[in-house]
């Protein structure tokens, strides 16, 4: 055996302590401020109808109902969710910030119950790479575009698959563009999505 070199496992050790350092700012303070940054790249403006998917704690949903947008949100939340995710978690957090109510819906993101065209805007943050499957995933984006209004805005934020979601969207009609952000944890995208007015591009099925 070669001799072991005690440099290796304090570097393990630093890498380690500057990732969980990163993991906590992220999530004390770093996401709250980047929520802004995300809804202000979207377009978000007063009265706008708005669905948050995959809402979790609310953390978009609840910034967009304080800056003046109608706001629902939709979530599949399960018992044994680690997270503490869940409609109590929701509202808790929704009262402490003093936003104005929000509809909250039980749904996966595959199969919402909204009618056709009822969204100005559609937000969805880290949710559709937690879906298995790239046909389930293509298909909540595709759900997505569904209650879309035409002209209206898909922003979608999230840490993998973002040039599988990207193409998907290109190749049904709509312009994108996308932004990348080193601050958050993971590193992440965001993709913002126009849905062109009816007549001009393919329908996504």
């Amino acid at each position: 055996m070669g001799n072991y070199s005690p440099f290796w496992g304090w570097l393990t050790g630093a890498l380690f302590l500057l990732l969980g350092l990163w993991m906590l700012l992220y999530s004390m303070t770093i996401k709250l401020s980047h929520r802004h940054r995300i809804l202000a790249l979207s377009g978000l403006k007063p009265n706008m109808k708005v669905l948050d998917v995959g809402t979790g704690r609310g953390l978009l949903a609840i910034a967009a109902a304080q800056k003046g947008a109608d706001v629902s949100a939709i979530d599949k939340w399960s018992g044994w969710d680690l997270g503490g995710n869940g409609r109590e978690a929701f509202e808790q957090n929704r009262l402490a910030e003093g936003a104005p109510g929000i509809d909250l819906y039980d749904g996966l993101a595959q199969d919402m119950p909204f009618p056709d065209e009822t969204f100005d805007l559609v937000i969805s943050h880290f949710v559709v790479h937690n879906i298995s499957g790239r046909k389930e995933r293509e298909r909540a984006i595709a759900e997505m575009v569904r209650v879309l209004r035409p002209g209206g805005t898909l922003a979608v934020s999230d840490i993998k698959n973002m040039s599988q979601y990207r193409k998907f969207l290109e190749e049904n009609g709509f312009q994108t563009r996308t932004y990348s952000f080193y601050h958050t944890f993971p590193f992440s995208k965001l993709i913002i999505a126009v849905r062109t007015p009816v007549g001009t591009g393919r329908s996504i099925c």
